[in-house]
């Protein structure tokens, strides 16, 4: 039995009773990792962390955590570092241990969660039909669904960012690009608030609603790939119902496991980029006003807003063999966590690395991963983000947010805003003298 078995259950306890974490880890050199403050704003605690070396060990959590940016870079697209070792883990422990079989088997082809030669086999399928085309053909309709959702709130003083643009902005578009009728959008808004469930391990979650949720969507994808065999159309489940590389197809199983995964992976991960993004531009009022007057910006901004505060900071691997990184010996059967939001800090290759800089040009974040598991959304996310930041700062301009009144996700494993009160200008405001309707078309670039 591998002592994560008892670690996982362990945090689960602590994260429950924050009292109790600031009692047993009063006097750890990294301080309360578990605590409120790690929601809210973590990077302060990765500090502490690094203080230890690029690679250091912690015998209460019984894992490697990772902060540098090189180490990360080389865990991450090592071939002796697997995924699917750390997903069987986890499917030990309750409540996972009690998922149905069914459950189990389509989380086990999620592309997160496999290793080659799997991996490749289906990497190279999938890949066929998501495609840089199919992201592109996707931007009008991402511009359109973001000035829908944001003309909802138009006459609002102090919308709610994160439940009218941020949060179902992701799903609506993954859903359009899978070819789901509106009138389902709110039911895939619902299927994505309960399996996302699985994605972090330190919640607990009830293994019958996920089952249930989990066989009402194989249910319906089935159906609906079947229906896009005899009847093809222009969007991504009819790219997978007719993928084919020498007579290899994807499966129904593979099928519905792919598009679970582009949904449950790209709707957190572009929810937690758009709210931090919008928070970020608030703090750094500055560069926002570059961003406003200076189009020329948007490529590197994107990058850097993705830097400054990523979604997804823990991306865990297992050690096959040993390995010697950062001046130390990883052990063959031993946890490595990759934290990516402390790698995109890493003084070594960012200079004034908790400073935003939006013409920061010093090297790609590790924010959608690197190597063979680099995200395959990550186009499309960066899409989304660029169309909804634009968008905000087009009406919302010179906004200001009271930080005390955001509510953070409390997950370990994936950060951004619940809720996002955002205040209007008292009086519009132009920075460049040209008027709104200018600034809105230099805005947009």
């Amino acid at each position: 039995m591998r002592p994560e078995t008892i670690v996982f259950p362990l945090i689960r306890q602590v994260l429950a009773r924050p009292r109790l974490a600031s009692a047993l880890f009063k006097w750890d050199r990294w301080g309360n990792q578990l605590g409120p403050d790690r929601y809210s704003w973590p990077y302060p605690g990765y500090e502490k962390i690094r203080a230890d070396g690029p690679v250091a060990w912690h015998r209460l959590y019984n894992s490697w955590f990772v902060t540098g940016y090189d180490e990360a870079k080389t865990i991450l697209s090592s071939p002796d570092a697997r995924v699917s070792a750390q997903l069987d883990l986890q499917l030990s422990i309750s409540p996972y241990n009690r998922l149905s079989g069914r459950s189990k088997e389509i989380l086990r082809l999620f592309l997160l969660f496999v290793d080659p030669p799997a991996h490749t086999r289906l990497r190279g399928l999938v890949g066929r039909a998501f495609t840089p085309r199919q992201v592109a053909r996707m931007e009008p309709a991402v511009t359109a669904l973001v000035s829908e959702l944001l003309d909802r709130v138009e006459g609002e003083s102090e919308p709610d960012l994160c439940t009218a643009l941020a949060r179902p902005l992701p799903v609506q578009v993954i859903s359009e690009l899978i070819g789901v009728p509106r009138e389902r959008w709110p039911w895939m808004q619902q299927m994505s608030d309960e399996v996302v469930k699985l994605l972090n391990p330190f919640v607990a979650f009830d293994p019958a609603d996920v089952d249930a949720a989990i066989a009402e969507f194989e249910s319906y994808f089935i159906q609906l790939a079947n229906e896009r065999r005899v009847n093809p159309t222009e969007d991504l489940i009819t790219a997978l119902a007719q993928v084919e590389d020498e007579g290899d197809r994807l499966t129904e199983t593979e099928l519905v496991s792919m598009v679970a995964c582009i949904l449950f992976a790209g709707h957190e991960t572009t929810t937690g980029l758009i709210g931090n993004a919008v928070v970020a531009l608030a703090r750094f009022p500055d560069e926002r006003r570059r961003l406003m007057t200076e189009p020329s910006l948007w490529d590197t901004a994107v990058e850097e807003l993705i830097r400054w505060d990523t979604a997804v900071h823990t991306d865990p691997r297992c050690m096959m063999v040993d390995t010697q990184i950062g001046g130390v010996t990883i052990k063959a059967g031993d946890s490595v966590n990759v934290f990516l939001g402390a790698a995109n800090r890493d003084p070594r290759v960012f200079a004034d690395p908790n400073s935003l800089r939006l013409d920061r040009d010093e090297g790609p974040p590790v924010s959608f991963g690197h190597g063979i598991h680099y995200c395959i959304g990550a186009a499309l996310a960066r899409m989304e983000l660029r169309a909804a930041v634009r968008a905000v700062l087009n009406r919302f301009g010179e906004y200001t947010i009271d930080e005390d009144a955001i509510e953070w996700k409390q997950s370990l494993v994936t950060r951004g805003p619940t809720t996002l009160p955002v205040q209007r200008p008292a009086s519009a405001t132009d920075p460049t003298g040209v008027g709104g309707a200018a600034r809105r078309n230099q805005a947009v670039g």
